[in-house]
């Protein structure tokens, strides 16, 4: 299993404000049935690795299909083959190092 930390930037586009561009991304994520979580500065994505990079163009396209003249796509891949896991074991991992039920900052 794979998990993907994705980032997509329209640029040339009207607005400061990129939430709309976000939305449509995330919706077209959503019809691919991946599990994902939406954080302030990108997405995670887990799941087979083909399937997610498959969506992550159709992800891409859709800020072009909405008026993007150009996008700027990131993207991490975490592609763990010797065993299972998943974000929250990974997250489990850290905390249980730490001692604490889960991680916050300050």
């Amino acid at each position: 299993m794979a998990i993907v930390e994705l980032s997509i930037v329209p640029i040339g586009v009207e607005s400061t404000s990129l939430s709309s561009y976000v939305a449509g991304a995330i919706r077209v994520l959503e019809k691919t049935g991946l599990k994902y979580e939406l954080t302030a500065m990108g997405t995670i994505i887990s799941g087979d690795l083909d399937g997610i990079l498959k969506a992550i163009r159709q992800m891409h396209e859709s800020c072009f299909d909405a008026g993007a003249k150009r996008v700027l796509t990131q993207i991490r891949i975490d592609d763990r083959r010797d065993r299972k896991g998943s974000t929250e074991q990974k997250i489990r991992s850290v905390q249980e190092k730490l001692g604490r039920d889960r991680i916050t900052g300050g």
